[in-house]
Order: C-alpha cells, then structure tokens, then sequence
C-alpha cells in the first residue's frame, strides 16, 4: 500500500512538472479512466506521450492502453484508457 503512495505520489508530481513548465504533451482531459494528449510530432516523439499516460494511469496502479492515434492538423492527439 505504501509503495502504491508512493508511486502515485512521483508520476502525479511528474505530471505536474510537466504541465508546469508548458512543454508537450498537453493534457485536453484526464480521469482515473484515462487520458487524453495532444502534441506535435515534429518536435515531440509519440513515445513521450506514451510515457506521460503511462505515468497518469500508473498513479491510479492501472496501465495505460493505447486507444487511438488521430491527426489534426500540425497536431496529434493520443487517447489512452487506463486499465
């Protein structure tokens, strides 16, 4: 149980660190179900989008899942449920 705290603790502080100093991936929406992020793939890997959901899901001791991949525009949006 600590350990789960623990984890929970470090993403949900890395997700805020993240956030903070306004580099991609943005989150459009979040819950305990998942994630949605958005990005630009010129200057981000999908791979750090990848990360960011799986440290999400993780502070809630689920995994993240890929749902979908959609282009828009410059931008592209990663949707991830958490398992």
């Amino acid at each position: 149980m600590m350990l789960a705290r623990t984890v929970r603790a470090v993403s949900v502080a890395a997700s805020l660190a993240l956030g903070g100093c306004g580099g991609p991936p943005w989150a459009l929406s979040q819950s305990p179900n998942g994630i949605d992020l958005r990005w630009y793939p010129d200057a981000t890997p999908t791979a750090v989008a990848d990360t960011v959901a799986q440290a999400h899901c993780q502070s809630y001791g689920k995994n993240a899942e890929l749902i979908a991949y959609v282009q828009d525009g410059s931008d592209q949006l990663g949707r991830y449920r958490c398992r």
